[in-house]
Parts: C-alpha cells; structure tokens; sequence
C-alpha cells in the first residue's frame, strides 16, 4: 500500500505539472487569438476607409460640383498612407497567424491524453482504464471461489473532426481475447440532436446510462442482469440523442437486438425471417433545474425497449433464453432459465419488452435513487397435440439507493446530460506539504428480483427453470454497504459488503447454500 501512495503522489506531482503547463498553453492560445482578430478587424476597416475614398474621388471627377465642397477628397499620397498601413496591418496578422501555427500539435492531460490541433479542427484523445478487484467470500468456500481479478482493461482513442464529427473505438482486454466494447461514428451538427452509428451502449436506465468509471457501486444492482444475461449491454444500430432543453435529455435507439459484437444471424429460415430490430427510448427531466432550486437535482425519467426474438429450435441451446441473473458480487449464477425450446412441439418467435422508471434526488452531498424494472417474453407455443397456446414470462427487479459524500462535496456539481458524471474531489488526495485526503462516500443499497412466472413445472418450451447443473431459485434480494475513497478524478478504491438472500436454498456442488455473503475491493484508475 506504502509503494500504491508513494506512486500516487508521484502521478499527481505530474499531474500538477502537467496542469500548469496546460494553463500557460491556453492563456498564450488566448493571447495570440485576440491579437489576429484584432489585426484582422484593422485591415478590414483599412480595406474599407480605402474603398470609400478611392469611391468619394471617382464621384468628385465625374460630377460638377456646385458648391465648394464640405471636405476634400482624400489625396493620392493619403491614399498612399491607407494603402501602406493596411498591407502592414496584413503582413503583422500574417507573421500572428505563422505564429500560431508555428505553436504546432497542443498535448494535455485531461480526462485522457488529448492532442489537439491549434486552430481546432481536430483532436485526437488517447483514454484507457482498468479496474482491478479482489473477491473473498464468506462461508460458501465449496460454491464459490476467492479470487483476484480484472474485471475491465480498456485502451480506446477517440477523434474528433471539425468538431462535427467524432470517432470512438474501444477495446477490452481483461478476458481471454481482446473484444470490442464502443465503435461509433456520431455526427454533431446539430447538439440537440446527435446520430450515433455503430456498436454502442443504448441509453436504458440510469444506472446502466452511468458509465463504470462512475458507477455508485462497484457492481450494478440485480436489475442490470435483465440487459446482462443476454449480453445487450451494448448493441449495434444508430441512437439520436440530446437535450433541446436544458433540464431535459434523450436517446432513441434502433438496433439489432442481438448483442455485443453480434450482427443479425441467418443460420435458419425462421432466423432470417425474424428481422424486426429493436427500438430503444429513454427520457430525463431534471425538476430541480426547470424551478431553479440550488444545490439540488431532481431527475425522473422512463426508458422503454421492445422487439422480438428469432427462436431457433433445432436443439435446445439454439433457441431463445431470458436472461440468467448472478449475485451482485458476481458469485452464484442462481437463476436459470431454459431456452424457450421444447421437443414436443413448437415455440414462435418471442416479443421482449423491457420498460424501466428512474428518480434520482441529491441535496448537497445527500443523494437518493431508485429504479424499477420489468421484462415480459411473450410468445404462442404449438404443442404436437392441442391447440396453440399464448404464454407471458415476466421479470421484475429494482433497487434503491442512498451515497453521502462525507468529504462535502455538493452532487449537482455533477450532474450533467441526464446522468451523474465523475465526482471531483474538492481536495485532491496527497502527502505533499498542503495536500488534500480525496473524497469520502458512503453507500447504502437494497435490490430484489422476482421470476416466479418462471417455474420447472411450466409446460416445455414456455419459460421453465433450468436444474442440469444445479438446483436454482427464482427470487432473490441483496444488501450492499460501501465505502468510497476517491483520490483525485483519475483514481478511486471502492469496499463493500454484499449479503445477498435466495427464496429458497440454492443446490451448488451437492451443497445448499441459502444466501451469500462477500467483501470486495476495488483499485481503478483511469485516464
């Protein structure tokens, strides 16, 4: 820990360096941008007080005057003078501008390594992170392993053009195989309506919205198992997005409904005929902001997603499946449901509709939120005998939620297009002469699930539980205590508690295990 604080204190000393040098670059940037316009407003009047002398002589020649005139025209040599004070003022505005570009390539640090070209017309921000946890579970040692981990290790770079257009690529390192995560085009020409196209994460709930880097947990609730457990964490398709009014963001999203990294399959007729892509909308309004209260946010929002399924059923584990659910310590896997598939007879395609309510309310450093989920799968089952028959599986989940940053940081500071951004501590963690001790937040979370329209006596093929590899249970809740330290924008350690309780005893290695209790830790650092 001794050598983890001494390189941090080094890295800020960088930082701090680095911060300063930034300061100096934009202040100069600043500077040399005034002086060209300036120089560049004195050659446009210059042009101009000539245009108009040389037009006042042209008109003095050709018509007789009457009367002595009020004022003399200017004179050759005056305009002489013009003229050389203006082609000066333009050599000065073209040595400024040689100036500028001579500056070259801008670097910096901030939120990433940006280089950036002086004039603005590109920039180039190289942004990596990795988080690295440890596991120990208690009590459950023959179901569960303690383990180290690398739970996320990215490296991506994103490009911005004329400011119109930017490129984001990103890629995951932490498993077996390098994968993509983001790979987009958006188009902003217009701010309250920005195209993003490509594989991306649809906007879906606040805390799916929030990136990692700023979770308020160091795993998300049960509720993110209904996206996770058919990997629709991210998906490819276009979103448009944006806020046409300040207290208000949204997104609509159409994509493939299949998955990270996964186009559209065509493995059978009935995959290829099951085309329909899935439409995704999320919408927030922050009251706070619409009444002018300070200190405050008040954000409410829904999210709605719906299309439907292609359901293969050559073999069981080609059909279509509603998501599994795992512990919020990412331990047992205690819910499991079949495909919906069954050998004696028939299931259609299936309709999935997931809709989602969001509140968030923060006073100063106090903060609350809550969400509310639910997934239905609805489908028609064709028997051998009978007649056909409708069925609906639903899943419910939510969580609620209470953060104290007891460092006294305010939470609307950092609140910003529909959801929480990085808390920034007020004094940067270090053991400098004069250094801070980061921010301190303390949370408390309680989520629950409910499947129990998922049963093992459900007829085949309409939403059964799974017992081939243990005995699962269909409902479950959890409690999760955490402490935050949050050293300074780039870095955080996160500890938590999570007791997670199952409806009835889960059967794992010949072993029932009726909850789970785990510590985990947390050590990111991201740029």
């Amino acid at each position: 820990m001794a050598l983890a604080l001494m390189g941090t204190g080094v890295a800020q000393a960088q930082e701090t360096d680095l911060e300063t040098r930034l300061r100096e670059l934009e202040s100069t940037m600043q500077k040399m941008s005034k002086e060209v316009e300036s120089l560049r407003s004195q050659v446009e009047a210059e042009k101009a007080a000539r245009k108009a002398a040389e037009e006042a002589a042209a008109q003095a020649k050709s018509v007789v005057p009457v009367a002595p005139a009020a004022e003399a025209p200017p004179t050759r040599q005056e305009l002489n003078e013009a003229l050389a004070t203006a082609q000066e003022a333009k050599e000065q505005a073209a040595n400024m501008q040689q100036r500028f570009e001579q500056q070259g390539v801008q670097a910096n640090f901030t939120d990433g390594v940006t280089f950036q070209d002086p004039r603005g017309r590109w920039g180039v921000r190289v942004m990596g992170r990795a988080q690295l946890d440890y596991r120990q579970f208690l009590g459950t040692d023959e179901a569960n392993a303690d383990t180290f981990s690398v739970r996320r290790a990215r490296l991506g770079a994103q490009a911005t053009l004329f400011k119109d257009y930017m490129v984001q690529v990103e890629g995951e390192f932490a498993g077996a195989s390098a994968t993509m995560t983001n790979g987009f085009l958006e188009l902003q020409w217009f701010n309250p309506a920005r195209i993003r196209m490509g594989q991306f994460k649809p906007q879906f709930g606040l805390e799916q919205t929030l990136l990692d880097l700023q979770s308020d947990f160091q795993e998300r609730a049960l509720t993110q198992n209904i996206l996770d457990g058919n990997g629709l964490n991210y998906d490819r398709g276009i979103m448009v997005h944006g806020s046409p009014w300040a207290p208000m963001y949204y997104a609509v999203t159409l994509s493939n409904g299949t998955g990270v990294n996964t186009d559209e399959q065509a493995r059978s007729a009935a995959e290829a005929r099951t085309d329909s892509k899935d439409i995704t909308l999320r919408g927030v309004i922050d009251f706070a902001r619409v009444f002018e209260w300070r200190d405050s946010v008040v954000h409410a929002g829904l999210s709605y997603k719906n299309g439907k399924q292609a359901n293969r059923q050559s073999a069981q584990a080609d059909a279509f499946a509603a998501p599994s659910f795992r512990t919020e310590a990412r331990g047992l896997t205690f819910f499991t449901p079949l495909s919906f598939f069954g050998a004696g007879g028939m299931t259609g395609e299936i309709d999935r509709t997931i809709e989602a309510a969001e509140f968030s309310s923060s006073w100063k450093s106090l903060r609350f939120t809550g969400e509310w989920w639910r997934a239905k799968y609805e489908g028609l089952r064709t028997p051998t005998v009978g007649s056909p028959f409708e069925f609906t599986r639903d899943i419910t989940a939510s969580y609620v939620s209470l953060l104290w940053l007891m460092s006294g940081e305010t939470w609307s500071d950092f609140y910003a297009n529909g959801y929480w951004q990085k808390i920034r501590p007020n004094n940067r963690f270090s053991l400098d002469s004069g250094g801070g001790w980061g921010a301190w937040e303390l949370g408390l979370r309680y989520s629950a699930m409910d499947a129990t329209d998922f049963r093992a006596s459900n007829p085949s093929g309409t939403g059964q539980l799974s017992t081939a590899t243990l005995v699962p249970t269909n409902k479950a809740d959890a409690w999760t205590v955490q402490l935050k330290w949050i050293h300074n924008v780039y870095s955080r350690w996160l500890l938590s508690y999570v007791r997670t309780n199952f409806d009835t005893p889960v059967n794992v290695n010949g072993i029932n295990v009726g909850h789970e209790d785990a510590v985990l830790f947390r050590a990111q650092v991201d740029f």
